[in-house]
C-alpha cells in the first residue's frame, strides 16, 4: 500500500536514485513499481494485438489477393520520372512499326513529356515537348497521330500565362519523322468570345487523302460549349475554322473522332439529350448527320459535368469521366467502346457495333459476367489496321473483393461481339484511391494503340512512387490473347 499511494514525483526520484542497487537486484524491470509493471504489460498486450490485426487483415484482405488473369507481355516504365503523369497519347508509325511515340501530361512541369520508342515499347526516350511562345505552359490533353507518309503529329492545349484553368487554348504541331525537329506551334483557332476556351480534344488522320481533323469542346460564349471540327490539309499549319458539328447538342462532351478508309469522319460522344451519340459525314467533315443514338446511357454525366454556376468551363477531362467513349472503324462496322453502370450498379465497359450506315447492330459487355461488386473503368479502345482486330482495355478490380485496387487490363475481338478473356496488361495493381485522385487532378486518359498482331497498351499507374502515378506500357499478342482459355 505504501508504494501505491507514493506521489509520482517522489517515486520518479526514488528510482533514480537507487538505480545502481536496482540493477544488482533485478535491472529496470525490478525497480518499477506494480502500477507501472501493468502498465507496461497492458502495453506490450497491445501492441501484440495490434500487430496480429494487421497481420490478419493483410493476411485475408491483401496478402491473399491474387490476379488469376494471365500477363499480357512484360511491364515498361515509359515516364520514369517524379510528380505524376496522366492523359496517354501514343501512336504507330505506319511506315516504321518498330517506332511509337506520344506523350503525357507531368504535372511536375511546365511542358508536356514526349516519349519516343525504336523497338516497338521496350526502350523509351523522354524529352520536354514544344516550348509554348512568350514563356507559357502546357495546359495538358496531349493528342498524337501519325498519317501513312510518317508524319507527326501532336496537339494540346496551351495557355496565355502559367495557370490559366480558364482559357487554354488548342495548339498544334507535327514533324516529318522520328529525330526531326517539331514544326512551329500553331493556334488552332482564335478564341471565339473573350473567355473562350478550348477543352477535352481528339486527333484523326485520313490515311487515303493525309487530311487531319480535331474535334474538341469549345465555349463559344458565356452560356454555351459545344463540339466543334477542323481539319488541315497541309500538315497541321493552317486549320480551317472551327464548325459545330451539330448545333442542337445539348452540353456535348468528350468527343472522339475516327476515319474510315473510303475518308468517311465519324464522332461520338456523349451530351445531355442524346446521351452516348454517333454521327457520320461523308464529305470531309463539313456536314454531319443528325447525331443518333448508339447505345444505352444509364449513368450520363453530361447534364452538369464542367459546369460552374451554371457556365461551362474547360474541367470536362476529369469532371465528365465515366462513360470515357472511344470510337474506332472496322472493315464493316463502326464500334463504339465505353463504361456504363451494369446489373450491380457498378461500372462496366461495354462495345457498341453499328453498321457503316450507323444502323445499331448490337451491344455487349466486353469482360465476363461479374462475381461481385466489381468495377470496371477508364475504357479505351482501338482497331488494329492490319488484322481489323478490336482491342479494348480498362481499369478493373476484379479479384479484389473490397475494390482497393485496380488492374489495367485488356481484351481483343474481331468483331466487337466475342471478346477474348480478359488478361493483365499490369503486372502490379495500382490502389484504387491513388487511380480516382489522379482522375480528379486532371484525368487518367489511358490508351492502346495496335498494329500487325500487336496491341501497345499505355496506362497512369502507381507502383512506383507512393500517391503519384507513371505511364506504364505493355505488348499484348493477339495470337497469345486468343490462346488464353476463358
Amino acid at each position: 500500500m505504501a508504494d501505491a499511494t507514493v506521489a509520482p514525483a517522489a517515486r520518479a526520484t526514488g528510482i533514480a536514485s537507487g538505480a545502481s542497487d536496482r540493477r544488482d537486484k533485478g535491472g529496470l524491470w525490478a525497480a518499477l513499481s506494480p502500477n507501472s509493471r501493468r502498465l507496461v504489460i497492458e502495453a506490450v498486450v497491445i501492441a501484440a494485438l495490434i500487430g496480429l490485426t494487421g497481420f490478419l487483415v493483410y493476411h485475408f484482405t491483401t496478402h491473399t489477393i491474387r490476379n488469376q488473369r494471365p500477363l499480357g507481355g512484360a511491364n515498361v516504365n515509359v515516364s520514369s520520372s517524379t510528380a505524376d503523369q496522366t492523359q496517354a497519347a501514343f501512336a504507330i508509325d505506319p511506315t516504321r512499326p518498330s517506332h511509337l511515340f506520344g506523350a503525357s501530361n507531368d504535372s511536375g512541369r511546365e511542358t508536356l513529356d514526349v516519349y519516343e520508342s525504336a523497338d516497338r515499347g521496350k526502350t523509351w526516350r523522354r524529352t520536354d515537348g514544344p516550348v509554348v511562345a512568350g514563356g507559357s505552359c502546357a495546359h495538358g490533353a496531349p493528342r498524337v497521330a501519325a498519317d501513312a507518309h510518317g508524319r507527326e503529329y501532336l496537339a494540346f492545349l496551351a495557355a496565355t500565362f502559367c495557370g490559366d484553368a480558364l482559357t487554354p487554348y488548342l495548339v498544334v504541331t507535327s514533324r516529318a519523322g522520328p529525330g526531326e525537329k517539331w514544326g512551329r506551334l500553331v493556334r488552332v483557332a482564335p478564341p471565339a468570345w473573350k473567355f473562350g476556351f478550348d477543352d477535352a480534344p481528339a486527333f484523326a488522320v485520313d490515311e487515303r487523302s493525309g487530311r487531319a481533323y480535331l474535334v474538341w469542346t469549345r465555349g463559344v460564349s458565356k452560356r454555351v460549349a459545344t463540339i466543334v471540327i477542323s481539319a488541315s490539309t497541309d500538315g497541321g499549319r493552317t486549320w480551317s475554322p472551327p464548325a459545330a458539328v451539330w448545333p442542337d447538342l445539348v452540353r456535348p462532351h468528350r468527343a472522339t473522332i475516327a476515319v474510315a478508309r473510303n475518308g468517311d469522319v465519324y464522332v461520338a460522344g456523349i451530351d445531355a439529350k442524346v446521351g452516348l451519340w454517333i454521327t457520320r459525314s461523308t464529305d470531309g467533315g463539313r456536314i454531319f448527320s443528325a447525331p443518333r443514338a448508339a447505345a444505352p446511357l444509364l449513368a450520363n454525366p453530361a447534364g452538369g459535368c464542367a459546369l460552374t454556376a451554371g457556365d461551362p468551363l474547360p474541367q470536362e477531362l476529369r469532371a465528365c469521366e465515366g462513360p470515357d467513349p472511344t470510337v474506332s472503324i472496322g472493315k464493316d462496322r463502326v464500334f463504339v467502346v465505353y463504361s456504363d453502370v451494369g446489373s450491380n450498379q457498378t461500372p462496366d465497359v461495354y462495345a457498341a457495333a453499328l453498321g457503316l450506315d450507323l444502323k445499331p447492330l448490337f451491344r455487349v459487355p466486353v469482360q465476363p459476367p461479374d462475381r461481385g461488386k466489381t468495377q470496371q473503368f477508364a475504357p479505351t479502345s482501338a482497331v488494329d489496321p492490319t488484322t481489323g482486330t478490336l482491342w479494348a482495355c480498362w481499369y478493373d478490380t476484379t479479384f479484389d473483393p473490397h475494390a482497393r485496387r485496380a488492374w489495367f487490363t485488356c481484351a481483343a475481338s474481331r468483331e466487337g461481339r466475342t471478346w477474348s478473356p480478359p488478361e493483365r496488361a499490369a503486372s502490379d495493381p495500382t490502389p484504387t484511391v491513388v487511380v480516382y485522385s489522379g482522375l480528379g487532378r486532371g484525368g487518367l486518359g489511358p490508351a492502346v494503340a495496335a498494329q500487325n498482331g500487336v496491341a501497345h497498351a499505355f496506362w497512369a499507374d502507381g507502383r512506383v512512387i507512393e500517391n503519384e502515378l507513371d505511364i506504364f506500357t505493355a505488348s499484348l499478342s493477339e495470337a497469345a490473347a486468343r490462346a488464353v482459355k476463358p
